[in-house]
């Protein structure tokens, strides 16, 4: 384990002992898809949720809710939240742009939080849309940044905190449909076929950690896949297997996807 992941393991487990010795509920920052499974490959006394405010989240806390909190799952969790907004960690911001500047980038938005000094692990996945873009954020930063995030590039912003829970059917992503054939239901191929890049890249990204399969990282090019597996490529999406049954004329698997951005 590399000593950045040894410091952030002991960081989650001080979460996790605080969970359990106190009967707290108690969360990390935000954590990439690679933190996400050193956290999930962890002994815990206490199993992790990954929450990052809506369904479908890529980066997310980890949450270590105590017994009298009935959440088995991330959407239990995220109903609890509904119920008690006040425990909620997790803060999405409405952030407009004035309607006379140019559309702003992922990056654009980015960028000024980090100029406000934000790092990144104080803020979740960047929706970007026509008229702005939400933010998910730590609920100790939302009002900080209601009142100083007030530019990116040469747009004036005005940002809002909105209720909890109330946009999370509307930040499910849409994937839109796509297909392609594969030999076989191997990873590198699915990966190669599903991201377009060589059999050769698709390996060297699976070694290097930049391959996900259900949110956790998969170091196997020949790790089987199947219909319901989300595969994210780092930097570059992901996608859902939604049906590889049948077989095409040459005898390879069509594999039905939905493709994200």
């Amino acid at each position: 384990m590399r000593e950045e992941d040894r410091l952030l393991a002991a960081k989650i487990e001080d979460k996790a002992r605080q969970c359990a010795d106190r009967g707290m509920l108690t969360h990390t920052a935000f954590l990439d898809l690679h933190q996400r499974s050193v956290a999930a490959g962890l002994p815990l006394p206490v199993r992790p949720l990954f929450y990052g405010g809506f369904a479908e989240a890529e980066r997310t806390v980890a949450v270590f809710a105590p017994d009298y909190i009935d959440a088995p799952d991330p959407a239990a969790l995220a109903a609890y939240f509904d119920a008690v907004p006040q425990e909620d960690p997790v803060r999405i911001l409405r952030v407009e742009k004035d309607r006379f500047s140019p559309a702003l980038t992922h990056r654009d938005y980015l960028g000024a939080l980090m100029a406000l000094g934000i790092r990144r692990e104080m803020t979740g996945d960047i929706l970007v849309d026509a008229a702005g873009c939400r933010i998910a954020v730590l609920a100790s930063m939302a009002d900080f940044l209601t009142e100083n995030l007030t530019a990116a590039g040469r747009a004036t912003l005005t940002v809002t905190i909105e209720p909890p829970g109330a946009s999370r059917a509307g930040l499910t992503a849409a994937g839109v449909p796509d297909s392609f054939t594969v030999s076989s239901l191997r990873l590198d191929s699915l990966v190669k076929n599903g991201f377009g890049v060589s059999r050769p890249a698709a390996c060297a990204a699976i070694t290097q950690g930049l391959v996900f399969v259900n949110d956790l990282e998969c170091l196997k090019a020949d790790r089987r896949v199947g219909a319901g597996d989300k595969i994210t490529f780092r930097h570059r999406g992901r996608i859902r297997i939604t049906a590889c049954g049948g077989r095409s004329k040459k005898g390879r698997v069509i594999v039905e996807i939905e493709r994200f951005r």
